[in-house]
C-alpha cells in the first residue's frame, strides 16, 4: 500500500478556479483499480494551501510505473499550471490502518 501527501501552494484568489479541476481528478482516480481512497483539507490559517492525501494499493514503483501516463493527469496539469505556485509531493509507506 502506498499513501501521497501532495501540499498545494495556489496563486493568490485561485482556489475557486483549482477546486473543480482537483475534483475532477479525484473522480478519475478513483475509477482506477489500485485506487483506495483520497481526502483533500485546507489549513484555516492559510487560504491559498491545500494537502491532498490519496492512498493506493501497490507500490511505489507500480505508481509511478503506471498512474503519470494516465491521460487525465495531463489534462489536469495542463488546466492547473498556471494556479499552482508550488506544490510539494511525498509518497509515504502506510504503517496502520483504521476504518471507522
Amino acid at each position: 500500500m502506498l499513501a501521497l501527501y501532495i501540499r498545494f501552494k495556489l496563486v493568490a484568489s485561485a482556489k475557486s478556479q483549482f477546486l473543480p479541476h482537483l475534483d475532477e481528478l479525484i473522480q478519475a482516480m478513483a475509477t482506477e483499480p489500485s485506487f483506495v481512497s483520497a481526502v483533500l483539507n485546507e489549513d484555516p490559517n492559510a487560504e491559498n494551501e491545500l494537502v491532498l492525501f490519496e492512498v493506493w494499493n501497490g507500490s511505489h514503483d507500480e505508481w509511478l510505473a503506471q498512474q503519470p501516463k494516465k491521460p487525465y493527469r495531463s489534462v489536469y496539469d495542463h488546466a492547473t499550471k498556471e494556479l499552482i505556485a508550488d506544490k510539494e509531493v511525498r509518497f509515504l509507506s502506510p504503517i496502520a490502518i483504521r476504518n471507522v
